[in-house]
């Protein structure tokens, strides 16, 4: 299968172009291998593209075989280990979340939560925002369960009144600032963070077409349908009709294919 893909899209690739071809390359290429590539092309070339890094970690987050199919494509099609690659484009802390977020090992997410480790882990997180220790920070989010994390901001909130992303949000900045609250999103609700990332990337300044294509083309036959009725309830719009009135030609024909 893999090799009758590579065949298709080399067949395909050069007839067509721009955002129209990343579509249907997300559509032709297994999904892991599609966004090896994507973190390929965001460090490359002059500057690094972390947005892109941070959403292709964060879609597959909660999906511990896709992870490690995306760290094998990128060593077999670049004979580069991803890790070391993130590590050469991207400063800390926010080098120090993504290498922990690839690294993640496979949870049980149905497992019942240990009330104890939340407890233990509030106090500690409460330390370390108040001396402002981010590397510990990030140590002890991205090494946890996305259940257990849930519970930690439910605990958190109980015991002060606001919610940790907010107590995150004051003490970071720019890319570890969007990774953090990111994974904190994505732990109370994986499809309410596609949603709003799919908002941000057609409502926002300018229509980011990147974000877009990764979310709907590597969603389509797993939970669109259900990221396209959270971006409904949330801000009151058909998300076929968010696309076809920012999107155009035959992009958005193979979008809205998808999304309807």
């Amino acid at each position: 299968q893999d090799t009758y893909a590579k065949s298709l899209w080399e067949d395909i690739k050069d007839e067509t172009s721009g955002n129209f071809r990343t579509a249907l390359k997300g559509l032709i290429l297994p999904e892991a291998r599609f966004l090896a590539e994507e973190m390929r092309n965001a460090m490359s070339g002059w500057g690094t593209n972390e947005d892109t890094l941070l959403l292709c970690t964060m879609l597959t987050v909660n999906d511990y075989d896709t992870v490690q199919g995306v760290k094998d494509y990128y060593q077999a099609i670049y004979d580069t280990d991803l890790e070391d690659a993130i590590k050469s484009e991207v400063s800390s802390p926010f080098e120090d979340f993504l290498v922990e977020v690839i690294n993640r090992p496979k949870f049980n997410e149905s497992a019942e939560v240990d009330e104890k480790g939340v407890e233990a882990d509030l106090s500690d997180i409460n330390e370390f925002i108040e001396g402002k220790e981010i590397i510990d920070i990030v140590y002890l989010i991205t090494s946890r369960s996305l259940s257990h994390l849930a519970r930690l901001q439910e605990k958190y909130y109980q015991s002060e009144g606001s919610e940790l992303y907010q107590a995150l949000e004051s003490i970071t900045d720019h890319h570890i600032k969007d990774g953090l609250v990111s994974l904190m999103s994505i732990a109370t609700d994986y499809f309410r963070y596609c949603a709003y990332e799919l908002y941000n990337a057609i409502d926002g300044d300018g229509t980011d077409e990147g974000v877009i294509t990764r979310i709907i083309v590597t969603r389509a036959d797993k939970d669109l349908s259900i990221i396209k009725e959270m971006y409904f309830e949330m801000f009151k719009e058909q998300l076929s009709k968010a696309v076809k009135d920012d999107i155009g030609g035959d992009y958005e024909k193979t979008l809205l294919n998808l999304v309807n």
